[in-house]
């Protein structure tokens, strides 16, 4: 008789875990389809410096290189607006995660939208933001967090952060292994600046050719991880 109600527990058990699991991939898989669904050619974005950003800069050319395709100017000329308008945080030449965290949400908004538009939902700041929190609800903070805010062993809490940071990287196009098997980031002239590249591989946001604080020039996602924080604080995600 204990024996009989053992194997029913174990059929119930299993079966609400099977459920769960389904239930949770088949939400992972809506989210990415929304991603294909969705039309954002007829988003509408605002160029009236009064409306789009804080500092009166000029977001038509952003516009125009979008518009004609021209995706690496693109994201090197989102390099160049993060810095105008945030220049009195900065002591660099090029956008810095520093300055990705400062940037104005007006500012956000305008070239989220921009890069959203023209790529119709394929490229921006919002893509990229739901591709990673796809991944894990809380991966903006576990990326992010001061290593005061690790909890639990510090080892395992770093291989978490690597996993990932992985996961994403491959996701949207950006992973490339080192010579030892590790986790790396793609140099800037190996990405694809393609409508056929790879759902959120743009923008980076990186100045152009790549971090030159970098060896080899390559990426430094700590840029657009902090524009997707600031996206999220802003609350302007699309």
């Amino acid at each position: 008789m204990w024996i009989f109600l053992l194997i029913m527990l174990a059929v119930v058990i299993y079966f609400v875990v099977s459920q769960a699991s389904s239930s949770n991939q088949a939400s992972k898989a809506s989210s990415q389809n929304y991603t294909n669904q969705v039309d954002y050619s007829n988003l509408e974005v605002s160029l009236d410096t009064s409306a789009s950003n804080s500092y009166g800069c000029d977001y038509r050319r952003l516009r125009d290189l979008l518009a004609e395709g021209k995706w690496r100017e693109a994201d090197e000329e989102t390099n160049n607006m993060i810095l105008r308008v945030t220049n009195y945080n900065s002591v660099e030449d090029f956008a810095t995660p520093i300055t990705a965290k400062h940037t104005p949400c007006e500012d956000i908004c305008t070239i989220d939208r921009l890069w959203l538009k023209y790529s119709n939902g394929r490229f921006g700041l919002s893509v990229q933001r739901r591709i990673l929190l796809g991944i894990r609800e809380d991966a903006l903070f576990i990326l992010l967090r001061l290593p005061s805010e690790r909890k639990g062993n510090y080892y395992e809490e770093m291989k978490k952060e690597m996993e990932l940071e992985s996961n994403f990287n491959k996701l949207i196009g950006w992973y490339a292994p080192y010579d030892d098997g590790s986790s790396g980031l793609k140099n800037y002239n190996d990405l694809t600046f393609s409508i056929h590249a790879p759902y959120g591989h743009l923008p980076t946001a990186n100045p152009p050719g790549g971090y030159p604080l970098l060896t080899e020039n390559n990426i430094n996602n700590l840029i657009v991880l902090n524009l997707l924080k600031r996206l999220s604080n802003c609350g302007i995600a699309l």
